[in-house]
């Protein structure tokens, strides 16, 4: 396989070249810009697996991917996909690597609990973290916030 360029990566904007072969994955942010949502989620750019499956090895279909969320796709089909952007956010060599980055970004992010300005409509699409799959009732508290903060200066 050869180097990607700018052309092969489809409809995603990453600023650098790299080639898929040398990576398992990448972490994403995709952006309605009508609603000003958005999805954080992650691709593998080869089948992996059972060795013995017809797959195996096989490129995905990454260039065209538009994330696994049928909310991100209802609104692609309601308000096109030229008002969507599709950003790799970075690119990750293992899958333990890929997952951690995708669940490390949704967290941080609160992409669960985070509202638009009407304070009802979800900020992003996601619903659900690795395993998580309800909205928390309760969000950290200040307490816990803080706590991280604190916990951070300790590795310093």
């Amino acid at each position: 396989m050869t180097s990607l360029d700018t052309t092969s990566k489809g409809h995603w904007d990453y600023p650098y070249k790299f080639e898929a072969e040398q990576w398992f994955g990448f972490v994403y942010l995709i952006h309605n810009q009508v609603t000003n949502q958005f999805y954080i989620g992650k691709k593998q750019f080869f089948h992996h697996g059972k060795k013995k499956s017809r797959t195996y090895g096989k490129e995905m279909t990454w260039r065209s991917y538009v994330g696994s969320s049928t909310h991100v796709k209802k609104d692609i089909k309601k308000y096109g996909k030229n008002n969507f952007s599709f950003e790799i956010i970075d690119l990750y060599k293992t899958k333990g690597g890929l997952y951690y980055a995708e669940a490390y970004l949704q967290m941080i992010c609160e992409c669960m609990t985070e509202k638009l300005n009407d304070g009802v409509t979800p900020r992003f699409y996601n619903r659900q973290i690795a395993a998580i799959r309800f909205v928390p009732s309760e969000e950290p508290t200040k307490r816990t916030r803080s706590f991280v903060s604190k916990i951070k200066k300790r590795f310093k």
